[in-house]
């Protein structure tokens, strides 16, 4: 196996030179750089990443804590956070919370004999004062993705609020009022955002008593398709349902159906997310466009600006888009 001393050598440059060449960090001359590159090729010299951990104090890896790896929403942040990770040479230790809490605590005590250079959170819930705690105590950076609090804690999210108002000021703009948003559990923030904004968007538009086609405190999707097909029983059905995630319109559309109604010829569905089905539903789901590989970008650059610039905490919140598809059309 090929050594740094060899690639010097053959590149007729110092060991140093192609440190820095090969960290990518520091300016090399593009002539001196191609040389080192070259010299790379030809020995087949791979770095080691332990010398390079001893030598630069860091290890090079970042956590990732996620809520549910069976979740249809998670691997696709997961997937795009691997990606940036890996560009900037860093790889990822995967934890999952399985919704515990006390599973979350317990990832972050393992974590924090291993030597992490930062974590990316997505936290199972809204108290982080053990987030906050390791942070401070271990003096390893966390970035809360998805999350945000006005703790000394950075998080990157995607404007809740914003994304509830605009999926349900489109159906008041197609004519709807009788709108049945569907809410999972209050305890968690996201929720309590895109119930605001729902709740903004029928106020703004002067709607009465709208409260009384919502439907709180539903978590799957078989909840939903429960939920849904007593709400299509009543003789004073709604005209349009908002699911606040995606997989709860999955089981709405088949509460609708199960029924014997049609999708959107008698009721409308708009959902929250853009998970990667939605687009494959029938029809095809109307829903709001979370970010998400924007987010896990900017999540992954945050975190490595702390690690390796020492920068303070940041908040970011990202707005996403409308998707009109199949789901919705105006009320007849």
């Amino acid at each position: 196996m090929s050594t740094i001393k060899e690639v010097a050598k053959l590149a007729g440059v110092s060991p140093s030179t192609v440190s820095r060449t090969l960290s990518n960090r520091i300016f090399v001359e593009e002539e001196t750089r191609q040389k080192v590159l070259k010299a790379v090729e030809e020995l087949n010299y791979r770095p080691s990443i332990m010398a390079k951990a001893l030598r630069e104090g860091r290890t090079y890896t970042i956590a990732l804590l996620v809520p549910d790896i069976n979740s249809l929403y998670y691997p696709m942040i997961m997937k795009s956070v691997e990606k940036y990770a890996t560009q900037n040479g860093y790889s990822i230790i995967l934890c999952n919370n399985n919704e515990s809490i006390e599973c979350e605590k317990r990832n972050l005590e393992m974590l924090g004999s291993r030597g992490i250079d930062g974590i990316l959170c997505m936290s199972v819930e809204d108290d982080i004062r053990h987030l906050l705690c390791f942070q401070k105590e271990k003096k390893v950076p966390i970035v809360l993705i998805n999350r945000d609090f006005t703790e000394d804690i950075s998080c990157i999210s995607v404007d809740n609020e914003y994304g509830g108002y605009l999926m349900v000021k489109y159906l008041l703009d197609m004519g709807h009022r009788k709108i049945a948003g569907m809410f999972g559990d209050f305890s968690r923030q996201r929720f309590r955002e895109r119930y605001n904004g729902c709740k903004r968007a029928m106020e703004e538009y002067g709607v009465e008593n709208y409260k009384k086609y919502f439907i709180y405190d539903v978590n799957t999707i078989e909840e939903a398709y429960r939920r849904a097909q007593e709400v299509m029983l009543r003789e004073d059905r709604p005209t349009a349902f908002f699911a606040s995630l995606d997989i709860l319109a999955i089981g709405i559309y088949s509460g609708i159906s199960g029924n014997g109604f049609t999708i959107p010829g008698d009721v409308s569905v708009a959902g929250f997310d853009n998970i990667f089905m939605t687009e494959y539903m029938i029809p095809p789901l109307t829903t709001y466009n979370a970010p998400i590989d924007r987010l896990a970008e900017e999540s992954v650059r945050c975190l490595i600006h702390q690690i390796e610039d020492g920068a303070a905490a940041s908040r970011i919140l990202m707005k996403g888009e409308l998707i009109e598809r199949k789901s919705v059309c105006a009320v007849r």
